[in-house]
């Protein structure tokens, strides 16, 4: 428990401790940076939580933002690593924060879903943070002349339902006018009248809750790594394949161009697709066949042609006379 003093029926805290919950978009990084007075929160959304410090008049603040939910999706509908991250968020500031700041953006309609979208994951840290848990509306700018009160009775009875879950506490701030210091005093003062009602106790998350989660991480955090190493020798496979590929297509390559080489020669005629290591396949048949070379011109065929008939008379002629 952080050191204390009594200021009349108050008890002002030298450290008070924080965690900022919420959909996404209500204002959860800008709230974060109005309490701490500077630029702590980056405002684009994290899946993980963010711890920040900072010292507010006169008291060391610690502020954990939680990551969001998206505005109409329940805890059913949302992933178990969100779910673990907010039951995980209360336990970044040990022992635990002396309250919950639930954010609700007053710019947009509150509606059934989100009510129930509320509820959930805050009973996901159990039953008693709802003593601890302080409605905080942001962009109060926007209300204009309504008092938040009015706004609270105009917007039906889910948003009603969850203040009253609150015990009645909730505060407004104005993000655009972090100049007035006055709001978050006035914010801090809830927070230590929220810690007097619980009898000066902090929240404590029941140990087994928070345990149970610490072993839905450890052995999702197991398969993953079991994962990544599945996935790093399924590379290590591919590329030894692709390895022996290239040194086959290497060898293939080289024995290709050697017996390439054999075959060519300094007669244009080589390039003929029917050329072998000794000579024309086309060649040789019309050898075999007592026909002209392919590769003739046209005169050379007319001279063969000649001498070829020329021989075959001169044969037929002896054969008559032997006869």
């Amino acid at each position: 428990m952080s050191s204390k003093m009594d200021i009349g029926d108050a008890q002002h805290f030298s450290e008070l401790r924080i965690v900022l919950m919420g959909y996404k978009e209500a204002g959860k990084s800008s709230s974060g940076n109005t309490i701490l007075g500077r630029e702590e929160f980056d405002l684009k959304s994290s899946a993980q939580c963010v711890r920040r410090h900072g010292e507010v008049a006169d008291r060391h603040i610690t502020v954990i933002e939680a990551p969001g939910w998206w505005k109409n999706y329940t805890v059913e509908m949302s992933p178990e690593l969100l779910k673990q991250e907010i039951v995980l968020s209360v336990s970044l500031c040990p022992p635990g924060p002396h309250a919950v700041l639930l954010i609700i953006d007053v710019s947009y309609r509150f509606k059934e879903t989100q009510r129930k979208a509320m509820q959930g994951f805050l009973d996901l840290l159990g039953e008693r943070v709802w003593s601890h848990t302080i409605v905080l509306f942001t962009y109060g700018d926007s209300l204009s002349d309504i008092s938040i009160e009015q706004y609270i009775e105009s917007e039906g009875q889910d948003l009603q339902w969850l203040v009253d879950k609150c015990g009645n506490r909730y505060h407004v701030l104005n993000n655009h006018n972090r100049s007035d210091d006055t709001q978050i005093k006035e914010l801090l003062e809830k927070i230590e009248e929220t810690v007097a009602l619980n009898n000066g106790r902090h929240f404590e998350i029941d140990r087994k809750i928070l345990q149970d989660v610490e072993e839905r991480r450890r052995a999702e955090e197991e398969r993953a790594k079991e994962r990544m190493k599945r996935m790093q020798n399924q590379r290590e496979n591919i590329r030894s394949q692709m390895m022996r590929g290239v040194e086959k297509s290497d060898t293939w390559s080289m024995g290709s161009s050697a017996y390439s080489s054999l075959g060519s020669g300094s007669d244009s005629r080589s390039d003929s697709p029917f050329n072998y290591e000794d000579g024309s396949y086309l060649q040789k048949r019309c050898n075999s066949m007592d026909l002209p070379s392919p590769y003739m011109s046209g005169d050379e065929r007319s001279t063969t042609s000649m001498r070829s008939s020329a021989c075959s008379s001169n044969i037929s002629e002896a054969e008559e006379e032997s006869s």
